[in-house]
Formats: C-alpha cells, sequence, structure tokens
C-alpha cells in the first residue's frame, strides 16, 4: 500500500488496511531504502493508520493544504 511522511519526525499516514493484520511492518521508500515501522494507531472505522519510524537525513514530507482556501466545486483528488 501506499502512504506519506506527514512530519520530519517519521510519522506516515497509510491505510488500516494495508496494517491491520501484519505482524511487522516496513517501509519502503522509492530509492528502495527498506526500514522497519512501528505501528501508533489506527482507525477500522476510517480505513486509517499512523506509523513512526526512525527519520531519514532530508526526508520530505507532505505538505497540508488549506482547508479555508478550498471553494465550493474544487478538484479532489484522493490517493492510495
Amino acid at each position: 500500500g501506499s502512504g506519506f511522511v506527514v512530519s520530519p519526525d517519521g510519522h506516515i499516514v497509510t491505510n488500516n488496511h494495508v496494517v491491520a493484520d501484519a505482524s511487522e511492518i516496513h517501509v519502503v521508500f522509492s530509492d528502495k531504502e527498506n526500514l522497519p515501522a512501528q505501528l501508533v494507531g489506527r482507525d477500522p472505522a476510517t480505513d486509517l493508520a499512523v506509523l513512526k519510524i526512525e527519520p531519514r537525513p532530508n526526508m520530505t514530507t507532505t505538505a497540508w493544504g488549506d482547508s479555508d482556501a478550498v471553494q465550493p466545486g474544487a478538484w479532489t483528488i484522493a490517493i492510495g
């Protein structure tokens, strides 16, 4: 499954169904680096999970949008 690094300290948001039955969790980055991850929390009702990895040097995080700036009728895209 996919996930997004949301903080420089190594928090990642992914889908709960990706990790729900996992005995071990590993995160693989586009450069093929494979890191162990810990499950911080999950919510089956919304299918969200938060993982934690050791931060990587120069790790890029996802930029959050500003919901106050969204206009009615604006395009929304879900990835994952």
